[in-house]
């Protein structure tokens, strides 16, 4: 691993320039940084101890409870009609599921990422 520009680690991280500016100059000592301005570079070490210091976003998966509109071609996928999204999305059903799930039923689904979803079975506290 060699040295890294800190606009490259404010990018991976999803921070500012400014922001990892400053996190870099209150953590790193001197002989960690080189160069100046948007030409700041950090070496192994210094990142090693960036990697550590700085906060990562964790995005949690959010729920939603929907109506099953229609089954797709492929039975492993279901248009599932979500209020909070107005309108329907593709949702990936598990294998053990496929043969309960019928239109018009009310079941749970998270979401993963952008536009990729999941059907879940509610967990009861």
């Amino acid at each position: 691993m060699a040295k890294i520009r800190l606009t490259q680690i404010a990018q991976d991280y999803n921070l500012k320039f400014d922001a990892a500016k400053e996190i870099a100059f209150k953590l790193l000592d001197e002989s960690f940084i080189t160069g100046k301005g948007k030409n700041t570079w950090i070496n192994e070490i210094g990142q090693k101890i960036l990697d550590d210091n700085i906060p990562m976003e964790i995005k949690k998966a959010r729920t939603y409870r929907g109506k099953i509109r229609n089954i797709a071609p492929n039975i492993r996928f279901a248009y599932v009609h979500i209020p909070e999204k107005n309108g329907c999305v593709p949702v990936e059903i598990p294998r053990k599921f496929i043969r309960h799930v019928k239109p018009q039923r009310m079941v749970y689904v998270e979401e993963l990422q952008d536009d990729k979803y999941v059907m879940i079975i509610p967990k009861i506290v």
